[in-house]
């Protein structure tokens, strides 16, 4: 007989889901949703959906997300977690893998895919009576998760339940160690995202956390939907979301603690959050392929407490990390420096160092510098490819009202060596992220390009 764990392992009267407003067609209150009612919709939508192999699961609602995402493994299907929901990157997804439809909510998907909308199940209103759990293979292919594809092309990983069951224990242990009751928590990416994923669906499942169903974009919406969620709460987020709330928040808030992954974080803007929200800042390093490793209190410490179950080995330059939950054996893109007592740094990556009238510097340092500039919105030091045999750093800034760009060229200049400071800088209204907060190079290169045929 095959192992199994459980599909949740929430007690029945547990708050799993917070609607932060109605879902009339489906007949649902704003307010919690129980882990009772939670599978009682799973097991409803389970019998609905179509025959298939793979679920596209395209839900905004992160909610249904869930819900969706549940029925599938419930019905065996595998989930596919694509890197954004374009049509294009829907039938792409269709092409590659067999047996697929799309799960959704009522947004814009394929027409030359099946689709199946959650909208066109009720769940049941009945609260009485407890459902049985139902149990999963620990072998089964739960979902693939898809890199960012910020250095890349995108590529594919295979999460196995077993994979996201006890990593989502050890993630729960690290990066809430000190809440021992219910924890409301809202999430600012997709939980299509693995980072969002784990922290916004998996972790509800498994641990005392409540999600949000919401997934808001702009400073004041995170806000006020945050501001509405019982306490203790919790805010999940990125340095570009959090960058954008600080510099929009008029007053403190009060959370119990905020997660925050995917890009650099700096000292200044991890205390700055701390300071406004009045509560700790946990950095959690991680990559798709293995999922979070490591957490940090950044405002306070530079090294990463590595968490347990997760192994790293030393092979040449590279850093390898493995754990039982996880199918192989992963080589990390960063090089990591050793210390006692579980603890690391990071040394920068192995494409991360540049070469520059014959000086060594570090992409990512050069970066850290840049965004420690007040009055950036967001911006990003780049080397691109060049056939010169004079190579220069570019950077693409957006700045806050009334900045100059002489301002910023004059902090580079004292912050920087000569060969490192960027030239051309070029200013712009907004860089292309992606709702997770990544910048695909893709993205980067067909900016530069088009800015360099500009004038400055």
């Amino acid at each position: 007989m095959p192992n199994t764990y459980p599909l949740i392992t929430r007690e029945p009267e547990d708050p799993l889901a917070f609607l932060t407003q109605p879902v009339e067609q489906l007949g649902l209150p704003a307010g919690p949703v129980s882990a009772r009612q939670f599978i009682k919709h799973v097991k409803r939508v389970a019998t609905a959906l179509p025959p298939a192999k793979h679920a596209i699961n395209l839900c905004e609602n992160r909610y249904l997300f869930l819900v969706g995402f549940c029925a599938a493994i419930v019905q065996r299907m595998t989930t596919l977690l694509p890197p954004n929901p374009n049509i294009a990157t829907q039938e792409q997804l269709n092409q590659e893998y067999d047996g697929c439809f799309i799960l959704h909510d009522g947004k814009d998907i394929s027409t030359q895919l099946p689709a199946f909308n959650l909208m066109s199940v009720k769940p049941d209103s009945a609260e009485a009576g407890d459902e049985p759990v139902p149990a999963i293979e620990d072998g089964f292919l739960a979902c693939i998760s898809f890199t960012s594809g910020s250095t890349g092309k995108s590529k594919p990983n295979h999460k196995y339940w077993r994979t996201l069951h006890r990593s989502s224990l050890i993630n729960y242990t690290f990066m809430i160690p000190d809440c021992n009751t219910t924890l409301y928590q809202l999430a600012t990416m997709p939980a299509q995202h693995m980072w969002g994923l784990e922290t916004s669906a998996l972790l509800p499942l498994f641990s005392k956390v409540c999600m949000s169903d919401a997934k808001p974009l702009f400073p004041q919406d995170i806000l006020d939907i945050f501001s509405a969620l019982p306490a203790p709460k919790q805010l999940v987020s990125t340095p570009v979301h959090l960058r954008a709330l600080c510099a929009d928040m008029s007053g403190a808030l009060a959370a119990h603690s905020v997660l925050c992954a995917t890009s650099p974080l700096t000292v200044e803007l991890a205390q700055e959050v701390e300071q406004k929200f009045n509560a700790p800042l946990r950095e959690v390093y991680g990559c798709s392929e293995v999922g979070s490793m490591a957490v940090r209190r950044t405002a306070q410490e530079k090294a990463w407490l590595k968490f347990a179950g997760i192994h790293f080995a030393q092979q040449g330059d590279s850093t390898l990390a493995s754990a039982e939950h996880l199918p192989e054996t992963i080589a990390l893109q960063d090089f990591i420096k050793f210390h006692e007592h579980n603890r690391f740094v990071l040394c920068g990556r192995a494409t991360d160092l540049v070469k520059i009238a014959g000086k060594r510097g570090s992409l990512f340092d050069i970066n850290q510098t840049l965004l420690t500039f007040k009055g950036l919105e967001d911006g990003i030091v780049i080397h691109p490819a060049s056939g010169d045999r004079v190579t220069r750093l570019v950077a693409i800034v957006a700045l806050k009202p009334g900045v100059e760009k002489t301002a910023l060229m004059r902090f580079l200049q004292a912050k920087l060596d000569s060969a490192f400071v960027p030239r051309p800088v070029y200013v712009v209204e907004a860089l292309p992220r992606e709702p997770n907060g990544k910048l695909l190079r893709k993205n980067i290169d067909a900016l530069h390009a088009s800015l360099k045929k500009k004038p400055r």
